[in-house]
């Protein structure tokens, strides 16, 4: 008897060990790197949508080019969660025609997506960001500011 227990013991510790060896793949997180962090780029246009889904928040922005044409762009952010919590954001953040301006790091692929890394409102004020948001976008000045020091 005691034998089973410890046979029982033995196999419901070595499938829970099993469970989160195997499951901690779901638990990573796809990589930045289709984003060209070196190049910041700054979009300014008028919100057509805000989607405050998992696991990114997407911002759609209407943007004139030159020649009047209308591009959208989409600029991901970081989870609403994250987003609530480190940033007050929620779920009417952004409202469908008001103006706006990003700055964010594009996609390499040449697509009108980035990674928004600040978000200004028409009269100026910064929006909160949240610290994965912030910390990007200073590891973006920091890399500038060492450039400068080397010229």
């Amino acid at each position: 008897m005691k034998s089973e227990i410890k046979n029982s013991l033995f196999l419901g510790l070595f499938l829970t060990a099993s469970f989160f060896v195997l499951s901690a793949p779901l638990l990573a997180h796809h990589s930045q790197a289709v984003y060209d962090e070196d190049h910041l780029v700054t979009v300014k246009g008028t919100v057509s949508k805000f989607e405050w889904i998992n696991p990114h928040i997407l911002l759609h922005v209407e943007v004139k080019d030159d020649k009047g044409n209308i591009d959208e762009w989409i600029c991901f952010s970081g989870s609403p969660s994250m987003q609530a919590r480190e940033a007050n954001w929620n779920s009417e953040e952004f409202k469908p025609g008001e103006q706006i301006t990003v700055q964010g790091f594009p996609q390499k692929d040449g697509r009108k997506i980035m990674l928004g890394a600040k978000h200004f409102r028409a009269n100026g004020d910064e929006v909160q960001e949240s610290l994965a948001e912030q910390r990007i976008y200073q590891g973006y000045a920091d890399r500038r500011a060492k450039e400068g020091d080397k010229k």
